[in-house]
């Protein structure tokens, strides 16, 4: 069972025999370790921040204010780890069950290259939603595009094969809000769907998959989330 709590003015006590999450909701970066944490089986509790509101001991530990953090028990004391993709990779190296990352060094030097491909192309896309939901971005179509291709190639269900790897998990979260995009104009979503048909299938498997679905967020919620976006603090998806 995963915990949820809201971080107050009194830090957490020690960690024990689980790892704890500092995580903000609708973070997608967050979202992709909440991902590699339920595929390894780790046992975590979740305490949720407001990014505006941040405690001063989560400042004192953390700052430059890097959201999400994972704090980690050692002989030494609690550990934190900063940045989505380091955060991962430390936890498919960590528990050896269910690997994430391909065994052959040259598959896994080839995804992590697609991950940092990804990486730079997602800005675009937040601003895209942040701003007015205009879909045919050139920065999303590039980004599909390198993906469509990728899958062919591949001739695989998933980047990880006949399940979902770490390629697959790493993007999903931004994968998972354009699907938002439906509620804008459902025509043109699947008119743009049509011209990715690989990519749209794993997308469909995606949203099957029991780790994706533990922590889904519907298109609907995506919607009204972005659209108050300029409510929103957005610096805080880091």
């Amino acid at each position: 069972m995963t915990y949820y709590r809201t971080a107050g003015a009194i830090p957490p006590p020690t960690l024990q025999d689980k790892l704890r999450l500092y995580h903000v909701e609708m973070n997608p970066y967050g979202h992709r370790v909440l991902l590699v944490l339920e595929a390894k089986k780790a046992r975590y509790e979740v305490y949720k921040l407001n990014p505006l509101r941040l405690p001063e001991w989560f400042r004192a530990n953390n700052p430059r204010l890097k959201i999400p953090v994972l704090e980690i028990p050692t002989d030494q004391g609690d550990k934190y780890l900063f940045e989505s993709v380091v955060i991962c990779d430390y936890l498919d190296e960590k528990y050896a069950r269910n690997p994430l990352h391909s065994r052959d060094p040259y598959v896994k030097a080839q995804d992590r290259l697609l991950i940092e491909r990804f990486n730079e192309l997602i800005k675009g896309s937040l601003e895209c939603f942040d701003t007015n939901f205009v879909f045919g971005s050139e920065q999303i179509v590039q980004t599909l595009d390198i993906f469509e291709k990728e899958l062919a190639s591949r001739r695989t269900n998933y980047f990880g094969g006949d399940r979902p790897g770490m390629l697959d998990y790493m993007i999903w979260p931004w994968v998972e809000r354009l699907y938002l995009l439906r509620c804008v104009n459902e025509r043109k979503f699947d008119e743009k769907r049509s011209l990715f048909p690989n990519f749209a299938d794993w997308g469909d498997q995606m949203q099957l998959d029991e780790v994706v679905k533990k922590h889904a967020t519907s298109p609907a919620e995506y919607f009204d989330y972005y659209k108050n976006a300029r409510a929103h603090s957005m610096g805080y998806y880091l």
